[in-house]
């Protein structure tokens, strides 16, 4: 199953000074100068790190179910994963598992190899496309908290 939120931690070492790692994503690292403008680069940041998984064709980390401590001055904050990001990490998962190459996509789609290039890249390709593709591989996409 793809992860659909992780969990950040936001360290605040100074008054303006608020530094976000994520446990299960440690390539994910961020800061801002306060509280909310860390939560909102905690987003980017989790976003670049897992678009590098997929670039590698590496499955997304699985979310730590094991309680984080917490220090003075630390607090967690659930990041969610963009669905589009992670409707196309459940669709490379998903063609992996079955077998199925950019051409074999494309047939089923009825569609030419190259919109399935444009779907996985992420460059391009509306979400509507991407979950097109899912149906496609015999999955119906949901959102799940």
């Amino acid at each position: 199953m793809t992860p659909v939120a992780y969990v950040a931690t936001i360290q605040q070492d100074g008054p303006t000074d608020f530094i976000v790692t994520f446990l299960d994503v440690p390539e994910a690292i961020t800061q801002g100068n306060s509280l909310d403008e860390a939560r909102l680069n905690a987003h980017d940041a989790l976003a670049a790190a897992l678009e590098g998984y997929l670039k590698r064709g590496r499955p997304f980390p699985a979310v730590t179910t094991t309680n984080v401590s917490t220090e003075t001055g630390t607090s967690l904050w659930q990041t969610a994963v963009e669905p589009k990001l992670a409707a196309r990490a459940r669709l490379v998962l998903e063609m992996q598992t079955q077998g199925i190459n950019n051409v074999g996509l494309a047939k089923r789609m009825g569609r030419d190899e190259k919109a399935v290039r444009l779907i996985l890249s992420g460059r391009g390709a509306s979400l509507d496309k991407t979950l097109e593709a899912l149906r496609a591989v015999g999955v119906r996409a949901a959102l799940a908290a």
